[in-house]
């Protein structure tokens, strides 16, 4: 134990706050005590203090900052190397394999103004590689303005799809009309699209590849196959690459809330908020194993790219809320009760002595 005990941070750090304490709420104690009394001073100031340690403990809660818990973080069920083999978690039977989902150039070829408006974007030899790219290249697309038409589409389609709208004339036609009419119809096929993969997700949610708890979900992930080795020793992430994110469950939709309206989405802040039992979140985060590329000296490295009869290794997790906000409440609410204690003590002071004050009044006529 003594070994243990430095002068930095262990002594200096009490010595710190056994000084603060005796020079800001002590000088103030003794302020009090040679006007009011040991006592009084002792109750007026002991209020005092609890209340803006209360005040400051409800600032915390509210903001989430301060003596705060633990962060919320994604915590590693299992790590499947197939999807054929037995997962721990039930939630995760209903989520698809790999090989089951649906192609996602054959996704995007049913809806050719869509691919068209990818290929603009994204270059004229483009096509997905996952089901992700799909979504967030469309989900943009179901709040399309008529300023995006005719502004940025229209400028990368006649870059980059000119000749893939030349053989596609139901889309050049849409495109060549109106512009209200293009917006709507831009919009109702994004919006089908959508409708068709989520449909065969068994009830999950696919992250686009610009949703920011996408990013938060792989990262976890990267941790546990690093320490779990899954790839080697050692697993970094250029090991493989990321390929969907699914999510199932938790409080927020699978759509962008900004697609609903002002009083749908107010509606769900508040419906959330007084939901007490968060319902359990799951992600699963699908990787599979890049090719391994030799670059002579000089020469450009190629591209990543994935290893040729792999299998996806799908990373399960489960969202552990934590407790952020519960030890700023639990200080606010002790520092609450002590506050109320002396505030009644320095109330039943003050009605004694003024029933005193009374007696002797009584008397003394």
């Amino acid at each position: 134990m003594l070994a243990a005990i430095a002068f930095d941070p262990t002594i200096r750090g009490l010595l710190v706050i056994l000084v603060a304490v005796v020079v800001l709420p002590g000088s103030i104690y003794m302020i009090l005590a040679t006007n009011t009394g040991i006592r009084v001073g002792f109750l007026i100031a002991a209020a005092g203090l609890f209340g803006w340690l209360f005040l400051m403990g409800g600032i915390w809660w509210m903001y989430g900052i301060g003596l705060k818990g633990r962060d919320p973080a994604w915590m590693p069920v299992e790590i499947n190397f197939d999807r054929g083999s037995p997962v721990a978690t039930q939630a995760v039977e209903s989520l698809p394999a790999p090989e089951a989902l649906p192609s996602a150039t054959e996704m995007l070829q049913k809806y050719p103004l869509l691919f068209a408006i990818a290929k603009g974007s994204e270059g004229k030899d483009f096509e997905p590689r996952t089901l992700s790219k799909v979504i967030t290249l469309i989900t943009p697309l179901v709040l399309v303005t008529p300023e995006d038409v005719e502004g940025t589409i229209t400028k990368n389609i006649k870059a980059n799809a000119t000749e893939y709208l030349a053989d596609h004339p139901e889309a050049k036609a849409i495109l060549e009309g109106p512009t209200d009419q293009a917006v709507a119809e831009i919009s109702k096929q994004a919006k089908a699209l959508r409708s068709d993969i989520e449909d065969q997700l068994g009830g999950w949610c696919l992250l686009s590849e610009s949703d920011t708890r996408r990013g938060d979900a792989a990262a976890a992930a990267d941790a546990e196959l690093a320490a779990a080795k899954a790839f080697g020793d050692p697993t970094t992430s250029a090991n493989y690459l990321v390929g969907d994110v699914f999510f199932k469950g938790g409080k927020e939709p699978c759509t962008p809330i900004q697609e609903l309206s002002s009083l749908q989405q107010a509606w769900h802040r508040i419906h959330t908020t007084f939901e007490l039992k968060a319902p359990k979140l799951y992600s699963v985060v699908t990787v599979q194993k890049a090719k391994d590329v030799v670059t002579a000296p000089g020469e450009t490295p190629e591209p990543p790219s994935v290893q040729p009869g792999v299998s996806a290794v799908s990373v399960v997790q489960l969202r552990n809320l934590g407790n952020k906000r519960l030890i700023p409440f639990l200080f606010m609410l002790v520092n609450g009760i002590l506050f109320a204690v002396f505030g009644i003590m320095l109330h039943t002071r003050d009605k004694a002595s003024m029933a005193a004050r009374a007696a002797f009044a009584e008397t003394k006529k």
